[in-house]
């Protein structure tokens, strides 16, 4: 019996199917952007964020801070910790800070906090919903 040429080189390579473990590190990957899509989704709403627009040292012993809250959902009451720091980094001043409930989405106040020793900045920190 005489073998043709085709069907040597279709014995000699067969066709092989891919690993098992492709398939499941595809799959894995799959779920994996999945589950990110939905965490970045998840945690990228219902915070309540604030920033220092601006500040002025009024003295050695005060400093004035003007600082805006967004809040994404104004019937609820949001809380931040607003404080200031010396050339050292050292906390001078700590104030908590609240908005209440009601107003718009931003709200904009300007506070002066009492310092123990003279303030180069203020920063807030730590924003969320009391409760």
């Amino acid at each position: 019996m005489t073998v043709t040429a085709p069907s040597r080189v279709r014995q000699r390579y067969q066709e092989r199917r891919p690993p098992l473990w492709i398939a499941l590190a595809i799959a894995l990957a799959l779920v994996g952007v999945g589950w990110l899509v939905w965490a970045g989704m998840y945690g990228a709403t219902g915070t309540v964020t604030a920033r220092v627009d601006a500040f002025r040292v009024l003295s050695d012993t005060q400093i004035e801070v003007t600082v805006t809250l967004d809040r994404p959902d104004p019937a609820a009451p949001a809380t931040c910790q607003l404080f200031a720091q010396a050339v050292s980094y050292e906390r001078v001043a700590e104030l908590p800070i609240s908005v209440e409930a009601g107003g718009s989405k931003l709200t904009t106040r300007t506070y002066v906090l009492n310092t123990l020793r003279r303030a180069t900045t203020a920063d807030v920190e730590d924003c969320h919903r009391p409760g």
